[in-house]
């Protein structure tokens, strides 16, 4: 009965478990193959002040771009090139005293996923090593950088407009 009850809920939970749509990922991305982004703070951080996300209910965020968003990102430009990648530190008051997790984005390579124009989601915790959604990329994120079709899906003018206020 027991060993019965057991194999039930595991193909219940297996089950459930496929209506979520998920995307793993290996961040090969070129001749970079770092899967963690524990260097966050030392990219370009753009804002000096925390900003209200609109996206991200009851948070405040600084925004961290590599080097390779660097041109694109500050120019409100596109599209992004291949690699490049962004960061949403995430505070939940205005003092930003202590971060609570990181936002990622990563441009993939041509073709990853033509629905939301080759980027890659994911949320990591603050020191930027360990997945949060163990590398599942977040549809809801997808859904609403859609709206930044200009920008390549990515809210930049938003951001600086907001900096520069």
């Amino acid at each position: 009965m027991i060993l019965t009850l057991l194999a039930i809920f595991l193909i219940l939970i297996s089950s459930c478990d496929r209506l979520i749509p998920k995307r793993w990922v290996d961040l090969d991305c070129g001749s970079q193959t770092e899967k963690t982004f524990e260097n966050w703070r030392s990219w370009t951080k753009v804002n000096q002040t925390p900003l209200l996300s609109e996206g991200h209910p009851n948070s405040y965020v600084y925004v961290y771009i590599d080097d390779l968003a660097k041109d694109t990102y500050l120019t409100v430009s596109a599209p992004f090139p291949e690699c490049a990648r962004i960061i949403k530190a995430k505070y939940t008051d205005q003092t930003a005293s202590e971060v609570v997790r990181v936002a990622v984005m990563v441009k993939m390579l041509a073709g990853y996923d033509t629905r939301n124009n080759d980027w890659w989601y994911a949320r990591y915790d603050p020191t930027g090593t360990q997945s949060i959604n163990q590398g599942k990329m977040y549809v809801e994120c997808g859904r609403c950088h859609r709206r930044a079709s200009a920008t390549d899906y990515v809210f930049s003018e938003d951001v600086l407009a907001a900096a520069n206020d």
